[in-house]
């Protein structure tokens, strides 16, 4: 019986061991930030370092909607603006929510434009507004961050601790 006590009393501790790891992980916020190079490169650049960042956040399929959208920020950057350019991507798992910042020094608001037909530029903004859950700009000290945010699923982690009861 003592042997079978002591054997209860590891478990419920190994077990309030990772509930307890559950719950930190559920709040732990991630955030990269990578400067990119101010040449057409800069482009490839951002979409391989967020398809790498998202894989390593097990956010797959989310992979393809950030690529298309960082390229198109990063290409408006390059097109209108000047400075360094900086790609930050925060996960906040708790929101369920992937957000991509693009830094530049251009103090230019971006805006929407209706592209004619026929126009070879004027729709990446369009391509933000309806693939994103939500997206703007803000001004900061030395230009400008445009944003876009994506809705992601619940995590391993916060499935297992619905199906828990936590």
């Amino acid at each position: 019986m003592r042997r079978f006590m002591r054997l209860v009393r590891y478990l419920v501790l190994r077990v309030g061991r990772v509930l307890a790891w559950l719950v930190n992980e559920q709040r732990r916020h991630r955030d990269v930030l990578h400067p990119l190079d101010r040449s057409a490169r800069a482009v490839s650049q951002a979409r391989g370092m967020t398809r790498d960042q998202l894989a390593k956040w097990d956010l797959h399929e989310h992979a393809e909607t950030a690529e298309l959208l960082v390229s198109e920020l990063v290409t408006n950057a390059l097109r209108h603006a000047w400075g360094p350019i900086q790609l930050r991507l925060i996960h906040s798992p708790r929101r369920r929510r992937l957000r991509c910042d693009i830094a530049d020094g251009s103090p230019d608001q971006p805006r929407l434009l209706h592209a004619r037909l026929d126009a070879e530029n004027g729709r990446g903004l369009r391509l933000l507004d309806q693939l994103s859950a939500s997206w703007g700009a803000r001004p900061t000290a030395h230009g400008k961050t445009v944003w876009f945010e994506l809705r992601t699923r619940a995590s391993t982690i916060a499935r297992l601790r619905t199906w828990l009861g936590l």
